[in-house]
C-alpha cells in the first residue's frame, strides 16, 4: 500500500501538468519551449556555481585543504534542507490539505506519514542536487576520481537532510501552533520563521569568526569546530576523503535510526494536528469599514501586499531576498574588516574580485529571489475572471503587479547598497552608478517575470505552494532572472579588462534599460490578448 500511495503522491506533485500548468498533449510546442528554457536555466546555474567552486577547489587543493569542499557541500545541503523543512514540513506532514480525503480510507497512519515524508525528502534531494553537483565535480577533479569515494559521497548525501527534517519539523509545527492562537496568525508565522532563519544565519556567521586573520585558515578552524559540535560533518568528511568505514557506518546508522524513530513516533501527533486543523476559529470584528479612494496602480499594489502577507509560503519565498539584504547590510557595519580581508585573500589567490563586484553580486543575487511577477497572475486562480471583468486595462493590472515587485525588492537593495558602501568605503561616484545599475536591474527582472507569467500561467491549483514552489513560472522566473544577472556580470567582466569600472557599470545599466524597454513593449502588446485567451 505504501508504494501505491507513493505513486499517487508523486503523480500529484511531479506530473508535467502540475509543473507546466497546461495540458502537454495539446500544447506540445509550448511545453518543448518551456522545457528548453528550464534546461538552459539549469545549465547556466550549474556553470556559474561550477566555475566558482572549481576555482575555490583549486585554491584549497594548493594549500592542502581540499576536504573543505566536502564540508561546504554538507553545510549547503543542511542549510537548504532546513529552509525547505521550515517552510514546508507543516503543510506536508502535520497539516496536509488532503487529510479529509485520506483519513476515511483504510490506510494506516504510518503508511501515510512515511509516504508524505518520502515525497518531502525527494523535493529536498532535488533541491540540494543543484548545489552539490558543482561542488562534487570540483572535489573529485582536484582530489582525483575514486569510485568508492563517489559511492560513499552519494550515500552520505542521502543522510544529510534527515536530522534537519527531524529537528525543524518540530520547530515548524511549534511556530504554527503558537501563531494559530492569534488573529494575525499568517503574519506572525512569517515573522517567526524569518526570526529562526536569521538566527541560524547569525549563529553560523558568528561561529565562522574564530579570530584568525587568514580566511582560509579561519574556515578550517570553523569546520573543525562544527565537526566537534555536530559529529555527522566529521563522519561525512572522514568517510569520503579518508575512506573511514567506521565513520561511514556511524553516519548511516545514526541518521537512519533517528529518522526511523521520528517517522514512528510522530504518527499520533500527525493525526491530532491534522484533526485540529479542521477546526475553524471565527472571531467577531467590530472594526468599522472605511472607504478609501486610491489610484488604480496603488490599489493593485495594496491588493498584492495583502495576498503576500496572508500567504506564508508566498511571503517566505519571495521575501527571503529583501530580508537577506536587510540582514547582510546591517551585518556589514560590524564585519566590514572581515569582508575586506576575504576580498584581499581572493585577490592574492588570483581571483579578481573587487569591492564593487562583491556588493553587486550579493544585491543582484538577492533581487533575483524576488520574482512575484512570475507567479502573481497565477495566484489569482479561479478568481482570475474577476480581473478580466474589471473596467481596467489588462496592461494596467500588469503594471500594478510589476510595481509591487519593485517596491518589495528595490528599497532593501538600496538600503543594503548604502550600508555596504559605507562599511567597505566605496567611492561616492561609484555608489551613484551602482545605484543606477541596481534600479535598472530590478525593473528588468520585474518585467521579465511578467512575460513569464503571461506565457505560462497556472490558474488550476489546490494549494498556493503548487504555484510558488512547483510551477513553470517559478522555475523560469528564478532561472531567467539569474541569467540576466549573469549577463550583467559578463558585461562588467569584459568591459573592465580595457575600461574603468564606472564605464562597465554604465554599460550594464544601459543593457538593463534596453531589455526593460523591449520587454515592456511586449507586455503591453500581449497582455490583452493573453487575458482573453486563457479561460479559467
Amino acid at each position: 500500500m505504501y508504494f501505491k500511495l507513493l505513486k499517487v503522491f508523486f503523480k500529484e506533485n511531479f506530473s508535467l501538468r502540475r509543473l507546466f500548468g497546461l495540458d502537454i498533449k495539446n500544447n506540445k510546442g509550448k511545453a518543448i519551449l518551456i522545457g528548453v528554457a528550464i534546461l538552459y536555466g539549469l545549465v547556466s546555474i550549474e556553470a556559474a556555481f561550477g566555475l566558482l567552486f572549481f576555482d575555490l577547489g583549486d585554491i584549497f587543493n594548493q594549500v592542502g585543504l581540499i576536504n573543505l569542499l566536502l564540508i561546504y557541500a554538507f553545510i549547503y545541503a543542511t542549510f537548504l534542507s532546513i529552509m525547505f523543512v521550515l517552510f514546508r514540513a507543516n503543510g506536508y506532514i502535520f497539516n496536509y490539505k488532503d487529510y479529509e480525503i485520506l483519513e476515511p480510507l483504510p490506510l494506516k497512519t504510518k503508511t501515510v506519514v512515511l509516504a508524505k515524508t518520502t515525497v518531502m525528502l525527494v523535493f529536498i534531494y532535488l533541491g540540494i542536487l543543484v548545489f552539490l553537483a558543482p561542488i562534487a565535480f570540483s572535489y573529485f577533479y582536484h582530489s582525483g576520481f575514486n569510485i568508492l569515494s563517489l559511492l560513499i559521497f552519494l550515500l552520505g548525501c542521502l543522510t544529510i537532510p534527515l536530522i534537519p527534517v527531524i529537528i525543524f519539523s518540530f520547530i515548524s509545527l511549534l511556530i504554527s501552533r503558537i501563531t494559530s492562537k492569534f488573529r494575525k496568525s499568517n503574519l506572525l508565522n512569517i515573522i517567526f520563521l524569518f526570526i529562526v532563519f536569521i538566527g541560524i544565519m547569525y549563529l553560523s556567521f558568528s561561529m565562522n569568526t574564530v579570530g584568525d586573520a587568514n580566511p582560509l585558515v579561519n574556515q578550517q578552524e570553523f569546520m573543525n569546530a562544527l565537526g566537534k559540535y555536530y559529529p555527522p560533518v566529521k563522519w561525512f568528511v572522514e568517510a569520503v576523503n579518508d575512506h573511514n568505514i567506521l565513520s561511514f557506518v556511524w553516519l548511516i546508522l545514526s541518521n537512519g535510526a533517528l529518522f526511523a524513530a521520528f517517522t514512528i513516533g510522530i504518527q499520533k501527533l500527525v493525526v491530532s494536528t491534522n484533526q485540529r486543523g479542521l477546526t475553524k476559529i471565527t472571531r467577531k470584528n467590530n472594526k468599522k469599514v472605511v472607504s478609501k479612494q486610491r489610484s488604480i496602480i496603488t490599489s493593485i499594489c495594496v491588493k498584492e501586499s495583502r495576498r503576500f502577507f496572508s500567504t506564508p509560503i508566498y511571503a517566505l519565498n519571495m521575501g527571503l531576498g529583501p530580508v537577506l539584504l536587510l540582514v547582510l547590510g546591517i551585518a556589514s557595519l560590524f564585519y566590514g574588516d572581515e569582508i575586506k580581508s576575504y576580498i584581499l585573500t581572493f585577490q592574492t589567490s588570483g581571483i579578481n574580485i573587487g569591492y564593487e563586484m562583491l556588493i553587486l553580486i550579493i544585491i543582484g543575487f538577492s533581487l533575483t529571489m524576488t520574482y512575484t511577477t512570475a507567479i502573481s497572475l497565477s495566484l489569482e486562480g479561479k478568481n482570475f475572471w474577476i480581473l478580466k471583468s474589471l473596467p481596467i486595462k489588462p496592461k494596467t493590472i500588469m503594471h500594478g503587479k510589476m510595481m509591487f515587485n519593485v517596491l518589495l525588492g528595490l528599497p532593501p537593495a538600496i538600503f543594503a547598497l548604502l550600508l555596504f558602501s559605507y562599511s567597505i568605503e566605496v567611492n561616492t561616484l561609484v555608489i551613484f552608478i551602482m545605484l543606477l545599475l541596481i534600479i535598472t536591474f530590478s525593473f528588468a527582472i520585474t518585467v521579465y517575470g511578467s512575460i513569464v507569467n503571461l506565457f505560462v500561467p497556472k490558474f488550476e491549483y489546490r494549494n498556493p505552494a503548487e504555484v510558488v514552489k512547483q510551477s513553470a513560472g517559478t522555475l523560469l522566473g528564478l532561472f531567467g532572472s539569474f541569467i540576466i544577472l549573469i549577463l550583467n556580470g559578463l558585461i562588467y567582466y569584459l568591459v573592465t579588462k580595457s575600461m574603468s569600472v564606472e564605464i562597465a557599470l554604465i554599460l550594464a545599466s544601459i543593457f538593463n534599460i534596453l531589455l526593460f524597454s523591449g520587454l515592456l513593449i511586449l507586455v503591453n502588446k500581449k497582455t490583452e490578448s493573453l487575458f482573453i485567451k486563457f479561460e479559467v
